[in-house]
């Protein structure tokens, strides 16, 4: 079990104010329709934020290239306000965004244009986020761009690689993981002894539990410490307070960790994504950005990682 001493906790505990990323869309969301099959892999210029979170480079309307973050556990793509005079675009309504922390109503824009790679969305509608919201990144990349593809995060070599997604024929026999709304990547998986739903998020700093499994270590494992008054931010403007809690061994069926950290919060998160009548949990860059590598394939619904060869051979005991 990880012993949390004092240098963890206030180590930990800064880095809260951007934990929370995850977005979705409401209401009038349309399913987004997976992309025809290609032969072909995409390439992004890409690497990771101060935070751990990758990032690609962007052109919008033939400008740029801007900085967004890819983000696995956002549904749809959001742009800083500040680019809005430069890209010539005018508000189409309002749309609701939900985030992590709470709901708000935000303007709605298309963009002509949105390139990354070789991926080319036309007529994109993305919401338009307050800049403060954004930790200096121009936006947000969401699964309206990267519907049925198959990601692969190479953390060292700081790329993100797009390629086509196996059909989804191959997902009954091998997969292992479920896509939420066609968009979120979901995997049954345990933390400690309690199996947990684990929603895999490159866009959250740090793992983010609902009740649920907070309530459920907390029977199971009644001595991992825990430390009151964690505090969630969201792009919403809005927090919560949680609790941070010392996980023991967390197994995400393609990799296994003994030593991760995540904050309990009653987040509305949970209830947009109908997880919070069973354990779950956000699984964020935290634990992510320990790998050398790992692959999302929506088509296939296939999870995939490689730990880091440093951190394996240094400290053996801490992964399963």
């Amino acid at each position: 079990m990880t012993q949390l001493t004092r240098r963890l906790i206030l180590g930990a505990l800064p880095a809260l104010g951007l934990a929370g990323h995850a977005l979705a869309q409401v209401p009038g969301a349309t399913r987004a329709t997976p992309p025809p099959e290609e032969d072909v892999d995409y390439l992004l210029d890409a690497w990771v934020d101060a935070y751990g979170r990758p990032t690609a480079k962007v052109m919008i309307n033939g400008m740029g290239p801007f900085q967004f973050m890819v983000d696995t556990g956002a549904t749809t793509t959001v742009i800083a306000a500040r680019h809005l005079t430069t890209l010539g675009t005018k508000p189409l309504g309002q749309v609701t965004v939900v985030g992590t922390t709470g709901t708000a109503s935000m303007p709605l824009v298309r963009l002509d244009k949105l390139q990354t790679g070789a991926v080319t969305k036309p007529d994109l509608d993305v919401a338009v986020l307050p800049d403060s919201e954004l930790a200096g990144e121009d936006g947000i990349l969401g699964g309206d761009v990267f519907v049925g593809r198959r990601l692969v995060f190479d953390i060292r070599g700081k790329s993100v690689r797009i390629e086509p997604g196996k059909r989804e024929v191959r997902a009954t026999a091998l997969g292992n993981m479920r896509v939420r709304n066609g968009l979120l990547a979901e995997i049954d998986g345990r933390v400690g002894s309690v199996a947990a739903r684990l929603m895999l998020d490159t866009g959250a700093q740090n793992c983010i539990a609902n009740m649920a499994l907070s309530d459920a270590l907390l029977k199971h494992h009644p001595k991992l410490q825990r430390v009151n008054k964690a505090r969630i931010y969201g792009v919403t403007g809005h927090k919560v307070v949680g609790q941070y809690i010392a996980l023991p061994k967390v197994d995400l069926r393609a990799f296994t960790v003994r030593d991760a950290g995540c904050v309990a919060a009653d987040a509305q998160i949970f209830d947009q994504w109908d997880m919070n009548r069973e354990p779950a949990m956000i699984v964020g860059v935290n634990l992510l950005s320990r790998l050398e590598s790992f692959s999302i394939d929506y088509g296939a619904q296939m999870f995939d990682a490689k730990l880091m060869a440093e951190l394996l051979a240094r400290n053996p005991a801490a992964f399963g």
